[in-house]
């Protein structure tokens, strides 16, 4: 019998892209809200002209499998050590090094955005399987008063194997999640409360083709990537957020720094980038105070990284 709350989601980042890695319980580590791989199957019908209406038997087409799910993106409370999460930014195209992971860099050496992970799903009946797992959605968010979230979407090569147990040992990590108050928050000039902010990595992932393989796919490439930033913050009348739109004047850049977490080394994960506005401004209502509405996406000017995310 399968009870829906009894649920392992682990991941690796692979050695080998597509060779599915085998995990341990330290890999089952992140706590996950929700979390599910689903295969989804092509299949050719086969209905020639004949004197019946009835069907010949049709054929299998490719396969691949999508992962979604929502993980707590935690420190790991160590300084100098990545949190384990760390992995799926890679595979949303990151460059990862120690615990910092920088995405939209130029790069003149390579065309290939980060590496592949392998995620597994257990539920007491099946092993489900993805390897070669990009990521093509991955969006942060955080409400007034809430824990940050992180909500993915990936796809890579499925497969499906019956198991008999779960991974002994293979849990959440100890530790609380960091509440959202308004942490440190600075945009352009502004520095104050937020209600909530969102930064979203958004990828087109294809699937490239592989007659070799049964599921007809091969390897999973990043081929465009978007990198935005959502935030509802307090007005007040000291920055002139509708000027910032549009003015040739200073390219209505602003420096963006937005805090997830805050304590002693290791426990500070800190966002840092610099977005161009892409909506005009707006005022809304929040239980009664004004706070104004922005939307932004990271851009850069020069070799540099568009979004850094650093944890010291």
């Amino acid at each position: 019998m399968v009870v829906t709350q009894f649920q392992q989601i682990g991941y690796k980042a692979e050695a080998t892209e597509l060779t599915a890695e085998a995990l341990v319980a330290a890999q089952f580590a992140t706590s996950w809200a929700d979390g599910k791989i689903v295969p989804e199957d092509g299949y050719n019908a086969r209905r020639p002209r004949r004197a019946t209406f009835a069907p010949l038997q049709g054929v299998g087409g490719t396969a691949i499998g999508k992962f979604t799910g929502q993980f707590e993106p935690r420190p790991s409370g160590t300084d100098g050590t990545a949190p384990d999460w760390y992995a799926l930014l890679a595979a949303a195209g990151a460059s990862v090094t120690t615990d910092v992971a920088t995405f939209g860099a130029e790069s003149v050496s390579s065309n290939v955005l980060g590496t592949s992970v392998t995620i597994k799903h257990r539920d007491g009946a099946y092993e489900r399987t993805m390897a070669g797992t990009r990521i093509y959605k991955m969006t942060f968010s955080a409400e007034k008063g809430g824990t940050w979230k992180c909500d993915i979407e990936g796809t890579g090569r499925y497969t499906q194997a019956a198991q008999s147990a779960f991974v002994a040992a293979a849990h959440p990590s100890a530790g609380l999640g960091h509440p959202f108050l308004g942490m440190t928050c600075s945009i352009g000039s502004y520095t104050g409360s937020v209600n909530s902010a969102t930064i979203s990595i958004e990828n087109t992932v294809t699937p490239t083709p592989d007659a070799t393989h049964a599921s007809g796919f091969g390897r999973n490439v990043i081929t465009a990537q978007s990198l935005k930033f959502m935030a509802s913050v307090l007005e007040d009348g000291s920055f002139d957020w509708r000027g910032a739109f549009r003015n040739d004047a200073t390219g209505d850049r602003l420096a963006i720094t937005l805090q997830m977490s805050a304590g002693a080394a290791g426990n500070v994960l800190t966002w840092t980038g610099t977005i161009h506005l892409i909506e005009q401004p707006t005022t809304e209502d929040v239980d009664g105070i004004g706070y104004v509405s922005i939307s932004g996406e990271f851009d850069t000017s020069s070799a540099s990284a568009a979004l850094t995310l650093t944890q010291s």
